[in-house]
Order: C-alpha cells, then structure tokens, then sequence
C-alpha cells in the first residue's frame, strides 16, 4: 500500500477540522457585542417571527456577512467597489452587499477544495469498484504536484465562480435593458408630446412595461420622490444600468432641461441613434459568426465527416490487402 494512500484520510481529516474551525472563528464574535446584537434583535423582532423567516434569511446570509466582513479587510477598496457597481448593476444590490459576496466566494472556493479532497479517494474506489478498460479515472497523489495543484485549483475555481455568474447576470440584465430602450424612449416622447411631464410620463412607462427597465425607472421616481434632484437621479440611473446608451439619453435629457428646449424633438433622435446603433451591434455580430464557427467546424464537425466519408474506403483497402 502507498504511503498516500495512509496519509490521505488525515490530510482529508484535517483540512475540513480546519475550514470548521476556520468558519467559526469567523462566525465567532465579542461577548460585550453578541450581547448588544441579541438586545437589538429581541427589541426588533421576536423569536417566533425570526423562525418565519426563510433559511437563507435566518442562517444563509448572516454567516455570508461574518465571513466576508472578516476577508473583505483583505481586499482592496477599488476592487470592493467594482464588485458593488457589478451587484448594483446585476439588480442584486442592496440584498447581496460587498461583505456577502465575498463571504460566497470564500464559502464557494472551500466547497470546492473539499470536492478535490474527496475526489482522491473516491477516484481509487471508483476505479478498484468498476474495472471497466478503457474508463479508469485518473490517480493523483495529494503530495505531489498533482495533488497541490487539484487543492489549489479546485479553490480559486470556487472562488471566482461567484464573480462570473455575477458578469454573466450583468450582460444578460444590459441585453434585455438595450432591447426595449428605444421603443421606451419612443412612449416618453408620445407621452411629453402630448403634454404631460416628465416625472409623469416615466411612470406611464414604468407601468406600461415590465422588466429591469421597468424597475430601473422605478427606482429613479422613488429616488426623486425622496427629495433628490431629477439630474442626480437619472446619473444613478446610468450608473445602475452601466449602458453607454443609456449615458446618451440621460445625457441629453438633462441638457434638455438645463437649456429649456423642448425635449420631444430630442427624445426622438435619441431613439433612432439607439437603433442604428443596435443595428450596428447585430451586424458585427454576424460577421463575427463566421470566425466563432470556425473552431467547432475545424475539431468536430470536419473530422466525423472524415470518418463518415473515408471511413468505408479505409475498411475496403484495409481488408484487400489482408486478402492479398
């Protein structure tokens, strides 16, 4: 028996002993502050009406928030605020904060390390259990180079998953936004060519329409309802949108009610620079088509054709010349 076969249950054993007492340390806080939180809870809700509460809203998200206050001091202060521009802009902000997303991914990155421990194991098992030939998983012996590369590996893929489900959240949220901004744009200005205000007509539209536009406008009234002024609140509409056609038209909405022009004629012509521009974006798209099938035609698609066309041939030579 090899010795990493001995060695591996311990190094197994220990690593998850370690991320336990790793978690509850993080968990862990002052007593003089535990005491003040639970005075603090009791006054704002009652037991029975925290056990109402969903699991992730009891137990998910506060150890999200220990954890990632506690490894959050670690990063820096750009880097925290691009992840809460990525949350805001993904519509997951203020429910999923910088700390929460930091303590997933840590959380995430450690759930995978401990699939790579158990893969060691369960690999020999698996390949003792079902002697198939052909179909042996691979061995990887966790002292070795392999071994520190799988643990390695396995976390910082756990780690960054979170940040790419968040990018992909975001370009998703950006399509359907850029899709349905000019025939938007198109409703406000019948609605302000027909005389009502601009407050007014955004919320004829944000009623009219679904979708994270339709939240996004929201968001802006209620911010205006608030007390802020409508030229702050359409630049946060821009930076919760992150769209450059979205800049443009708040752009040139404010400058419309700086200089008193009438905003109907500029409405008009920012709707049709949006579709040209999207126009633009699907004929770029299609010429890029080609290149992108280039790869799956070249690796797949050419060589089953090859076998499907040569492949006779080849049998029929091959079985003359043993006749011969």
């Amino acid at each position: 028996m090899n010795n990493w076969i001995i060695i591996l249950p311990i190094v197994a054993f220990a690593t998850i002993i370690l991320a336990g007492l790793g978690i509850r340390y993080l968990l862990s806080k002052p007593d003089l502050q535990r005491r003040l939180e639970g005075i603090h809870a009791d006054a704002v809700m009652t037991m029975e009406e925290r056990l109402k509460l969903p699991f992730s809203d009891r137990v998910l998200l506060p150890m999200l928030d220990s954890i990632g206050s506690r490894m959050k001091q670690f990063s820096k202060q750009h880097a925290t605020d691009n992840i809460q521009r990525q949350l805001v802009q993904a519509g997951l902000y203020p429910r999923m904060t910088t700390s929460r997303f930091e303590g997933l991914r840590w959380l995430s990155g450690f759930a995978l390390l401990i699939v790579g421990v158990i893969y060691i194991p369960a690999a020999e098992f698996l390949n003792t259990v079902v002697d198939i030939p052909g179909m042996k998983l691979p061995l990887i012996n966790p002292l070795d180079v392999d071994g520190l590369a799988l643990f390695f590996g396995t976390f910082f893929v756990g780690y960054y998953l979170p940040t790419l489900v968040i990018r992909r959240r975001v370009n998703d949220r950006q399509g359907v936004i850029r899709r349905v901004l000019p025939s938007s744009i198109d409703l406000i200005s019948v609605g302000a060519e027909a005389g009502m205000g601009f407050d007014q007509v955004m919320n004829y539209v944000r009623r009219r329409t679904k979708g994270p536009l339709s939240d996004e406008f929201g968001a802006t009234l209620n911010e205006i309802r608030l007390g802020k002024s409508r030229i702050e609140a359409l630049n946060n509409l821009v930076y919760r949108t992150g769209l450059d056609d979205m800049k443009v038209f708040v752009g040139a909405v404010v400058q419309s009610f700086q200089l008193g022009t009438s905003i109907v004629e500029t409405l008009r012509i920012q709707a049709d620079s949006i579709r040209v521009k999207q126009r633009q974006r699907a004929q770029e798209q299609a010429m890029k088509a080609p290149v992108k099938m280039l790869i799956p035609l070249v690796f797949f698609i050419f060589p089953a054709l090859l076998v499907v066309i040569l492949g006779p041939a080849g049998i029929m030579i091959f079985t003359s010349e043993l006749g011969k």
